[in-house]
């Protein structure tokens, strides 16, 4: 909360507000101890309420209180979460300035440099705007050092001559610090820097001194990072006295940078040379810069990015890549969407009160910051076309929303009931939103109700629509069916003037993803972006035809995706997009004991997802598959003693989640005979056709079956709420229907659920609380709904995918950090549940990613050794005028 006069901090008492920035608030304030004025930097109150950034920012803050120059302002010390610096009177210097008036400052600036340098301390952020020059002549370095000890980032205002350190990636060995007009080409690349940075930047600021005009002056934030990487100085407007000096000064290799400031004068005394032809060629700039475009990306995606010339246009802006990591303490959940404008991307990932929500991240700006009303927001969020509005999914029951970028309340639009597949908003007023299993949507921007565009198609084995994509004309737009028919799934191109059943059944391009379609500079013509096989694909476009024009281009492999949701993303002159493929998918069955010790490994790596012991501990169920290429799987039955997979169900219908039956047979979700899947057993003999136990239109999933083998638990994916979960009696006379019974039925998520071995409790999970817990309820078969014989939290601060030991004295299940939690019970004569104790981390892929042997070990579906970093530690990368293309 800003200060007012009048307030005090310790002995400081609050004067005025000098301004503020990224690292701060600056306030003119009375020592009333000393009886001098002073100035405070109040640090941001996410900072401040952090000791272990407040730790080191005082370790920082120590060693710059050491340095004592006339030239740099002095640091007096840390008073509550303020800062407490010496009040410099005057202003930052204004170019153009005559030359000898010009070097009498940046003489002083040398100097402070200089004696900074010596004691191995870097400005970092050397700018105008860091620099004042007093009523006596007196040139100030002010904010040195700060920085690294501002490493965690903070947000700034868009403006970039005076907005502090920008950071569009920080690591432990390189963060992208300082302003972007100022920044040496290794700070713009996210190196770790050393004194050379500093006078890359010293050169930056003489030139302005001389020449009134920035060094490198781009439109925005992305235009002047790329011309700091691949524009070479222009010194044509400087004395021939200063270009020797600001030639070795701005050499953008820092080894062939002047390495000590204390130099720079001499050099002013040498005759001016002109640069060798060899530094000063375009050809050659263009040649190092792509040499680093092309390294940095390897490094950045550990896989090849293999841009492409799209097709022969002018010269036009180099390729650039970036980089942006999450908050702090925090993760991505998929990826980054950007705004249209380019200049913005909002996110998903936990927020500071341990639910997720979305994040907004301006490129000029040092952090992403929390929108608040968006906690447990679901995941693909997407914006106006104007770049102002951001909308989403979120509450119980939920509720499509839009927010202003810039923070506010948010507006209910309608209400959102089923499987959330994403939005797109056109800039006739019209949102298109996805239900996934019934279809594509639409509501005008200002809220109403919402009415289907599309329709499910399940002649055509459709059993989802996702990702609409408005087209420029903002009358027709791309989506996604998914469908278990082999050539019926993949991007279609629909009209807002077509009735749902009256949509075009041609298909356009096959796919693995959602399109995100990306405009080009000429009319009429764009690229349609998607995933194929884990390679982002980018598909020329006529949109004046509704045509594809030409071949298609493989622009980065190895992308991660979430069911049909690919993590990149698309807008003007940037391109972003996550790796995590192999982490995502890959993954290997390994047993571990309660130590979490590794004790064997059932076959070779693979894209398992489910899986589940038998009773008698004999036999694994795993169903394999890349759940994005259309969400077919696979159901495999394995000898544990041998280690031999097959394959249980053949043909090409998706079959998966499977449960073992104590008859020997497996209850599973058979994907042929309609859109959502129904309910089939299959003795693991695999002889004779799958049995149909149960038949409806909607998504279900067995969870268990009781230990009598009298009841199954599945989940319904209800179009009305979220996930629900049925009771189905398996045991009933023969030509007698199987009718479901209710379990729990609420506005909640409830799945995951499993019968305690004496059958008299069920473990699930819930986000009834806003995020998921594991509970326990009654159940009795002629008592339900269970919610009658009690309830109990069984998790603490978040938990999911419950499992009960063999004996039934203790319930597992993963907390919210990816650990294995034990919690011991009892269940006679009343259920008791004790405290939860954590085991072991585990790197779990899949819905049902874990089972319990008799003996106490776990089977775990654990990431692959390809993807040990789990998928959401991976950045995010970020290529600027990605249209430009690098040959293959």
């Amino acid at each position: 909360m800003p200060l007012a006069a009048g307030d005090k901090l310790g002995p400081y008492e609050i004067m005025a507000l000098l301004g503020a920035g990224g690292m701060g608030e600056v306030y003119r304030a009375r020592d009333t101890k000393l009886k001098r004025d002073v100035a405070l930097k109040v640090l941001p109150d996410s900072f401040a309420a952090n000791p272990d950034r407040m730790a080191r920012f005082q370790r920082e803050a120590e060693v710059l209180a050491s340095l004592n120059h006339p030239n740099i302002a002095q640091i007096y010390g840390l008073e509550e979460r303020a800062l407490v610096m010496e009040l410099v009177e005057g202003d930052s210097p204004k170019g153009p300035l005559p030359f000898e008036e010009a070097w009498k400052i940046a003489g002083q600036i040398a100097a402070g440099l200089e004696y900074a340098h010596e004691k191995g301390i870097v400005h970092r952020d050397l700018k105008p705007a860091n620099i004042k020059v007093t009523p006596g002549g007196v040139v100030k370095l002010l904010d040195f050092g700060l920085a690294k000890a501002f490493t965690a980032q903070t947000p700034v205002s868009g403006n970039l001559e005076n907005s502090p350190t920008l950071t569009l990636g920080a690591t432990q060995v390189g963060v992208i610090l300082g302003t972007a007009a100022y920044m040496a080409p290794e700070q713009a690349k996210g190196k770790a820097v050393d004194k050379r940075a500093d006078i890359w930047s010293f050169g930056a600021v003489l030139y302005e001194l001389l020449t009134g005009e920035r060094l490198f002056a781009g439109d925005d934030v992305s235009d002047t990072l790329a011309q700091v990487l691949t524009k070479q100085p222009n010194l044509e407007m400087v004395s021939a006295r200063a270009r020797h000096l600001l030639r070795e000064c701005l050499a953008k290799d820092p080894k062939r940078r002047l390495r000590d400031i204390g130099d720079a004068e001499r050099l002013l005394l040498e005759e001016a040379a002109p640069a060798s032809p060899a530094a000063d060629a375009p050809s050659q700039a263009r040649l190092a810069a792509g040499s680093w475009i092309a390294a940095g990306l390897m490094t950045a995606v550990a896989a090849a990015l293999a841009f492409a010339h799209f097709r022969e246009k002018p010269p036009a802006a180099e390729v650039v890549p970036l980089q942006i990591v999450p908050p702090e303490r925090s993760a991505f959940t998929t990826t980054v969407v950007l705004s249209p404008d380019g200049r913005k991307a909002v996110f998903d990932a936990t927020g500071p009160n341990g639910l997720p929500m979305l994040w907004i991240r301006s490129f000029d700006s040092l952090e992403a910051r929390p929108l608040a009303g968006t906690e447990s927001s679901l995941t693909r969020p997407f914006w106006s076309p104007d770049s102002r509005f951001i909308g989403f999914v979120s509450g119980f029951p939920s509720k499509l929303k839009k927010i202003e970028a810039t923070g506010g309340a948010p507006q209910t639009l309608c209400d959102f009931a089923g499987n959330w597949f994403g939005g797109t908003w056109n800039s006739q007023g019209t949102i298109l939103f996805s239900n996934a299993l019934g279809g594509i949507f639409r509501v005008s921007e200002g809220g109403g109700t919402a009415v289907p565009v599309t329709a499910i198609d399940a002649s055509h084995g459709e059993i989802a629509q996702a990702g609409p994509a408005f087209l420029p004309d903002g009358q027709h737009f791309l989506y996604l069916r998914v469908s278990n028919v082999a050539g019926n799934g993949g991007i279609y191109v629909g009209s807002l003037g077509v009735k749902p059943e009256q949509q075009s059944v041609k298909r356009l391009l096959s796919s693995d993803s959602d399109p995100v379609y990306a405009p080009s500079p000429q009319s009429g013509l764009g690229e349609i972006l998607f995933l194929r096989e884990g390679s982002l694909v980018a598909q020329p476009f006529d949109t004046r035809r509704m045509e594809l024009t030409g071949a298609s281009t493989s622009l980065a492999e190895d992308i991660g995706s979430t069911l049909t949701y690919g993590w990149f993303s698309a807008s003007a002159g940037a391109l972003a997009f996550r790796s995590g493929r192999s982490a995502a998918i890959n993954s290997q069955l390994i047993w571990f004991d309660r130590q979490g010790k590794e004790t064997g490994r059932i076959g070779p790596p693979s894209e398992y997802n489910d899986v589940q012991l038998s009773p008698d501990g004999k036999s694994i169920f795993v169903d394999k598959g890349n759940i994005t290429s259309g969400i077919i799987l696979h159901i495999w039955v394995v000898d544990v003693a041998r280690g031999v997979f097959r394959r249980l169900i053949p043909g090409e219908g998706s079959d998966y989640s499977g449960v073992f039956s104590p008859d020997g047979s497996l209850v599973f979700t058979f994907g042929i005979g309609g859109p959502g899947g129904d309910i089939y057993r299959a003795p693991l003999s695999g002889a004779g056709m799958p049995e149909l136990l149960f038949k409806s239109p909607l998504v279900k999933h067995p969870n268990d079956i009781s230990r009598d083998g009298r009841f199954l638990l599945y989940d319904e994916h209800h179009p009305a709420r979220q996930q629900d979960l049925y009771v189905l009696p398996l045991a009933v006379p023969a030509g007698q229907e199987r009718k479901p019974i209710p379990f729990l039925v609420t506005p909640a998520d409830e799945t995951f659920a499993q019968f305690s071995p004496d059958g008299k409790w069920v473990a699930y999970s819930s986000d009834e609380s806003g995020r998921r817990e594991v509970y326990v309820q009654g159940f009795a078969p002629d008592h339900v709904p269970a919610a009658a014989v009690g309830k109990w939290l069984i998790s603490s601060a978040g938990g999911d995918k419950p499992r009960w030991s063999q004996d039934g004295k203790e319930i597992y299940y993963i907390a919210l950090n990816g650990k294995v939690m034990a919690v011991p019970v009892k269940t006679s004569p009343s259920f008791d549940p004790g405290a939860a104790v954590p085991l072991f981390d585990a790197h779990t892929r899949g819905f049902s990613s874990y089972a319990v042997a008799a003996d106490g070990r776990f089977l775990i579906n654990t990431a692959s050794d390809a993807g040990e970093a789990a998928p959401n530690s991976s950045p995010v990368t970020v290529v600027l005028n990605w249209e430009t293309g690098l040959k293959n």
